[in-house]
């Protein structure tokens, strides 16, 4: 599937809270602790940024990356959601962050919902 569905159903992701973030070459692994247990695994284009909407960290090649600041997410709970359909979704966070994912690409997949198997 290319493109974010608008009707993209991100309502089991409010208050969850990231427990965990895995970093892999290609590959994010945003964890979160709900019920039942929820991931988003991000291949694509992502952008985290601070409360005031400054730009804190973004997809880049990991060659070109000194640091991440992702962490900055861990223990957070998700507080609000927005499809922006067929770009990206946001999740806002009660620290005031946001983490926005996109689709942007026609060819690879883009991220993943787990439950229940959204693949973009």
């Amino acid at each position: 599937m290319h493109g974010v569905p608008a009707d993209l159903d991100l309502s089991g992701f409010m208050g969850a809270i990231i427990e965990r973030i895995d970093l892999g070459q290609f590959i994010l692994h945003f964890r979160f602790a709900a019920e039942p247990a929820r991931v988003i695994g991000v291949e694509g284009d992502w952008e985290f940024r601070a409360p005031n909407g400054d730009l804190l960290d973004h997809q880049m090649d990991p060659s070109n990356r000194d640091t991440y600041r992702l962490h900055l997410l861990l223990g957070k709970e998700v507080t609000g959601h927005v499809v922006d359909a067929p770009l990206s979704f946001t999740l806002a966070f009660g620290s005031g962050h946001t983490l926005r994912i996109y689709d942007r690409s026609r060819e690879y997949e883009s991220f993943s919902i787990e439950p229940p198997g959204i693949y973009i």
